[in-house]
């Protein structure tokens, strides 16, 4: 019964063995591939070497690139930027579109409380009788004139200092 534990072991590392070796020999592959390619010919073959006067004149050019690049920040840096004044510009765009924006919503407000008010005049008009509409009054008083003393009564409408 112990036995047929005992010799899967075995299978299994015999199993592990092997795979082990072969783990050993691609890694040698691998690192004998590394070794050949170090220059990169084997990978390239193709590409030559650069000479002396080739590697100066891409280094001169570099350098010239460099150089114009250098002048460019140096001119806009001496020129500068108005951070200041294009803050204020954003600032008063903003501030106008706010403005502009605040009025259409009033405006478009304004014209839909006529439009509602002139359906709901227009609906009372058509479900009250005519024997049942409020009839409009006016004051007791000329609109924009105080009465004078004789007009008023000595209640409580004109105050007087007792003698």
């Amino acid at each position: 019964m112990k036995t047929i534990p005992k010799q899967v072991l075995r299978g299994l590392k015999s199993i592990a063995d092997e795979t082990v070796e072969q783990g050993i020999d691609n890694v040698k592959k691998a690192l004998g591939a590394v070794d050949s390619a170090d220059n990169g010919q084997d990978l390239f073959p193709d590409i030559k070497d650069m000479t002396e006067a080739q590697k100066q004149q891409l280094e001169q050019n570099d350098q010239v690139k460099k150089q114009q690049e250098m002048a460019k920040l140096r001119q806009e840096l001496g020129r500068g930027r108005q951070v200041e004044a294009e803050i204020e510009e954003v600032r008063r765009q903003k501030e106008e579109e706010e403005k502009r924006k605040e009025e259409e919503f009033l405006e478009n407000l304004k014209r839909q409380r006529m439009i509602e008010e002139e359906e709901r005049q227009r609906l009372q008009e058509v479900q009250t009788p005519e024997h049942k509409k409020k009839k409009s009054r006016g004051s007791a008083f000329a609109h924009g004139k105080k009465p004078s003393a004789d007009q008023m009564s000595a209640t409580g409408e004109f105050s007087k200092k007792p003698d």
